[in-house]
């Protein structure tokens, strides 16, 4: 089952941390193409997936699921 996603948070997050496609793609076990397509939104993510990317991104998975400003994302 695929989750809503805010692909554009996860890449608003993704760079504001200073993680590259590439390398969360590699942390979560998926391609770095197949990340570009969640972030630009072209594809949902299965439910699995979006946790690993909101584990490894270290926010909550409602920061992934509903978007959230840069302001309320841990440091």
């Amino acid at each position: 089952m695929a989750r809503k996603t805010n692909g554009a948070t996860i890449r608003e997050i993704r760079k504001a941390i200073g993680i590259t496609q590439r390398d969360l793609a590699a942390r979560i076990g998926i391609s770095a193409p197949a990340l570009s397509q969640i972030e630009s939104g072209a594809v949902q993510a299965r439910d699995d997936t979006v946790s690993r990317i909101a584990g490894e991104l270290g926010v909550p998975l409602d920061a992934i699921t509903y978007p959230v400003t840069l302001e309320q994302v841990p440091a």
